[in-house]
């Protein structure tokens, strides 16, 4: 048995047609961001494959929050107000936005930009020790692919769990780079998901990495659309 989860990825572009099917909300946030457009193309990409997935108008959907860590409706993992089932997860960076959308489970995506992966103090700040020689005998390009794949499954676990930077990744261990992907432990003193499956993504966006998780116990079937 499988868990269908639709994946879409998009370039970042100015488009005022992004703009214009998003609420008065967003459109105050996207105005309080240095860069806008990573913003806008996402939110308007999740409105879009809501939109056609439920077969309604994109710019009418509504969203509510809640954070699973403190109950606050101001900040946290957004959800549709009107149809609680089906879930959702958005990440971008300055080039591309991708979403993930799944029926009946929480799931989460993340994408991450090559060079965003290129400092030093990467493992410090990411992996716990025991991930660390899953690295070894890679350098330059091979090492931000590693760096970005391996983060971007933790981002995953984390978003689809709704505890996000609560946690700190490194206490959140997953398969190494060149392995498939997986949870290995969970090491945080917050509960760990009883079931999560986890997945690598192809991105179309040159030197992007991406992952996507879900809290369900069977195989992910990942359908771009």
């Amino acid at each position: 048995m499988s868990v269908r989860i639709v994946v879409r990825e998009r370039g970042v572009t100015d488009s005022p047609d992004d703009l214009a099917i998003l609420d008065d909300g967003e459109r105050a946030r996207a105005g309080r961001k240095r860069e806008a457009a990573p913003f806008v193309t996402g939110h308007a990409l999740v409105r879009r494959v809501l939109g056609e997935l439920l077969d309604r108008d994109p710019a009418g959907l509504t969203f509510a929050r809640r954070c699973t860590t403190c109950g606050s409706e101001q900040h946290g993992k957004p959800s549709l107000r009107d149809v609680p089932d089906w879930h959702f997860s958005l990440s971008y960076t300055s080039a591309s936005a991708i979403v993930a959308v799944a029926e009946g489970v929480e799931v989460g995506v993340d994408i991450e930009d090559l060079t965003d992966a290129d400092f030093e103090g990467f493992a410090g700040a990411t992996l716990a020790r025991d991930e660390v020689a899953g690295f070894d005998g890679l350098d330059g390009h091979d090492l931000l692919v590693a760096r970005a794949r391996v983060w971007a499954r933790k981002e995953a676990v984390l978003k689809a769990t709704g505890r996000g930077l609560v946690v700190d990744p490194s206490e959140v261990l997953v398969s190494a780079p060149r392995d498939p992907a997986r949870l290995v432990d969970w090491r945080a003193d917050e509960p760990r998901p009883p079931m999560i499956a986890l997945a690598d993504v192809d991105p179309t966006t040159p030197d992007h990495r991406a992952a996507v998780a879900a809290l369900t116990g069977d195989d992910l079937r990942v359908e771009a659309v």
